[in-house]
This record gives structure tokens, sequence and C-alpha cells, in this order.
């Protein structure tokens, strides 16, 4: 059984109209340069200010928020590098988490988390994604991340670190 939604209409050559939709607003941002400043032992905003793509002026580059005025169910992607600055030449890392968050949670929505106890690692480039709804007005999506231990730095590259996300189509 095919259910045919109201105005749907479906020629003979089998075109159709009515059907799918714009996956609007949708943003992918990055961060040029590096971000320092990043304190140890809590959660810290991770600044996406440069843009491939922001259709609806929804991403803001100066506080890496997604403000999107459409409500729906957004697909929400993180990308992330950091790096800990606690003295040692080797800028390494033994615990360190990503998250998206919605509004001014504590608490992440969907995060990522490595922990080394003593053994260090170099470089780590996690994604996180999630499903978030937002309600088209005052909702808006942060990404962060939290070092454990010495504070640090988020690396800034195109390919290391990207926020995007985009409508769902329901």
């Amino acid at each position: 059984t095919v259910n045919i939604p109201s105005g749907v209409t479906i020629a003979n050559a089998g075109t159709a109209t009515g059907f799918g939709g714009a996956n609007t607003p949708f943003f992918i941002a990055y961060r040029s340069g590096t971000q320092t400043g990043v304190s140890g032992n809590t959660w810290t905003d991770i600044v996406h200010n440069a843009e491939d793509a922001d259709l609806s002026s929804a991403y803001d580059t100066s506080t890496g928020r997604f403000t999107p005025q459409t409500a729906g169910y957004y697909q929400i992607n993180l990308t992330a590098m950091a790096r800990d600055f606690g003295g040692s030449s080797t800028q390494s890392l033994q615990q360190v988490m990503y998250g998206i968050f919605k509004n001014t949670e504590t608490d992440p929505r969907s995060t990522n988390f490595i922990d080394l106890s003593t053994d260090e690692l170099t470089r780590f480039v996690p994604t996180v994604s999630t499903v978030i709804q937002l309600n088209g007005s005052t909702d808006y999506v942060v990404s962060k991340v939290y070092i454990v231990g010495n504070s640090g730095s988020v690396h800034g590259e195109r390919q290391y670190t990207n926020f995007s996300g985009f409508r769902l189509i329901t």
C-alpha cells in the first residue's frame, strides 16, 4: 500500500511533484586559525569562525551558535581537534571530550570521549553527530570541548575542526 500525500501529482511518465523539499536552513562552518585559551576541566565553546555555507544566515561566526528560524529536527555534526599545552613540547592529550549542546544545557546532547589513562595521544579528531529538535525562534546549538587537566587550544584547519547542520525533511 502506498499513501500519496494530499496535493501530490504523479504523471504517467513517472515524474512527480509535491515530494521532498529543501533541507534548509543549513550551515557548514570551520575553525580558521587556532582557538587558544581553552581552560582545563571545563566545557569551552568552540567558535568555528569561518563558513563554507550558511544559506539562511543562521550560524554566527563570532559566537559559534546555530540559531535556525525554522522549527524542526536538525542533524548536527561536529569534528574537532584539541591540544593540551600543559608545559609539554609534545602537545599531547590524555583525556578530552567534544560535545554538541542545546541552549544553556550543562550536559551535552551528544559527546565523544577518550581516556588514555597514562598514555598520551598527540592528535585525536573525533566526529560527534546527533539529531536535535529546535523551536525555530530561540533554540540554538553550540559545540564545546572539555580538556581534562591542563589548558589547551582547538586546532584550526577546515579538515580537522568543523561544525555543520541541516533541517531534516519529515
